[in-house]
């Protein structure tokens, strides 16, 4: 068996850092493949399906960026971040921050267009992320608990003498593009289509399993922003009209959750 984990060790070394010491003494060859021929192909079909990877969790940006790019993109973040964790799940976590630090300077400015890939990408991520978070699918409805439909709910003031919190299934996003086009493009099946370069607040979100991108007022985001995220941290909502007037969306849309 010790034999066994060093021949793992070292198979792990050279599809993770491509650091492959004599071949030769781990991997048969012959006539028609080397030893270093065999660990290529190896090596590269895991490489591939790492690239594969990517391109199933970031669909808007490889099809924003087309192939080449997306390629050159995904093949740069695996040699330089190569998959550590027992899930694939993991391995994209860090992609976003990658294009962010590896993007050519520009013209300097937020909205300058070499940084639209890691902006694009902190979407994908937090819809990945919402997806396997815990959410709020089986609680009661609030308007079944309080008896107000959603209209009178906004008249009457729903968030009088409750406490709320954020759920661990929503998302925040402070970003340099307004990719709302983008997205309503994708999800009608259109061709991608360019954010429009000026700062936006978005949440993204999971009500009754569907996954949803809300963009947000000033106002809304710096009080999403400064809910808890665990029900015991709950509390009250400002006395706002505005508040009021939206609570209802909020709650239907996953962004909050009552503490009772």
């Amino acid at each position: 068996m010790a034999g066994l984990a060093d021949l793992q060790s070292w198979l792990q070394a050279a599809m993770l850092d491509g650091a492959a010491e004599d071949p030769r003494a781990h991997v048969l060859g012959d006539n028609r493949l080397t030893a270093e021929m065999r660990l290529g192909i190896y090596a590269q079909g895991y490489r591939l399906r790492l690239l594969e990877c990517l391109g199933i969790e970031y669909p808007l940006l490889a099809a924003l960026a087309g192939p080449t790019a997306f390629g050159l993109f995904a093949q740069g973040y695996i040699a330089a971040h190569p998959s550590r964790s027992y899930t694939l799940y993991d391995f994209g976590a860090g992609f976003a921050d990658y294009l962010e630090a590896s993007r050519p300077s520009g013209d300097g400015t937020p909205q300058a267009v070499e940084a639209i890939p890691a902006a694009l990408a902190r979407i994908e991520r937090a819809r990945a992320e919402v997806h396997r978070a815990r959410g709020m699918e089986g609680a009661a409805p609030v308007a079944v608990e309080t008896g107000f439909d959603p209209l009178m709910a906004s008249i009457l003031g729903l968030g009088l003498g409750r406490a709320w919190w954020r759920p661990d299934s929503v998302r925040l996003l402070e970003l340099p593009f307004d990719f709302t086009e983008t997205i309503a493009a994708a999800e009608r099946g259109d061709p991608p289509v360019l954010p429009v370069a000026a700062p936006s607040l978005l949440a993204v979100a999971r009500a009754h399993y569907r996954i949803e991108c809300h963009p947000l007022a000033d106002w809304q985001y710096a009080w999403l922003s400064g809910l808890p995220g665990e029900i015991s941290g709950a509390r009250p909502a400002p006395a706002d009209a505005r508040l009021d007037a939206w609570l209802p969306f909020a709650i239907a849309s996953g962004l909050i959750a009552p503490a009772a």
